[in-house]
């Protein structure tokens, strides 16, 4: 009995470090303790591009972890769907012509998809009240931006 609780104790600490570890990524950094403002929306580069997103935990639940976790998924999907839209828009607004949106926004998620879902969530902040979760995600890809604009591969 005391291995079982034993083991359930540290499986709870290995998760918690893991929660509370992820928390402590930093963007950028100064040196002699100078401030550096990073660029968390957008094209920073012609292969990187930015989101800031929120989400919130479902109504009801109490535990603070379980919390973390659905608020930083929900951040996260938000986060994908307000880059394909994004992308949607850079292409429509790229392309010359009329082009209809609707069928744009199916090929944007069918060549970008992948790539969006792989991106990286590289800041994780949540308030300490509601335990909702800020982060900014990051997608990249090689000369990703004009892939977006104007459909080259």
């Amino acid at each position: 009995m005391r291995k079982h609780i034993s083991l359930v104790l540290a499986a709870f600490l290995v998760a918690g470090l893991a929660i509370f570890t992820s928390c402590g990524q930093k963007i950028g950094g100064g040196l002699d303790g100078q401030v550096q403002t990073v660029k968390t929306e957008g094209w920073i580069d012609d292969h990187t591009f930015r989101v800031t997103n929120m989400g919130v935990a479902k109504a009801g639940e109490t535990n603070v972890t379980k919390r973390k976790i659905q608020s930083k998924e929900a951040a996260i999907l938000m986060a994908q769907k307000d880059i394909l839209e994004k992308f949607k828009g850079a292409r429509i607004q790229g392309a010359s012509g009329s082009v209809d949106g609707e069928l744009t926004g199916i090929a944007i998620a069918k060549e970008f998809g992948g790539m969006v879902k792989g991106g990286s969530v590289i800041k994780v902040s949540w308030t300490k009240e509601q335990q909702d979760c800020e982060i900014v995600y990051e997608v990249k890809g090689r000369n990703l931006k004009k892939q977006v604009m104007f459909g080259v591969q």
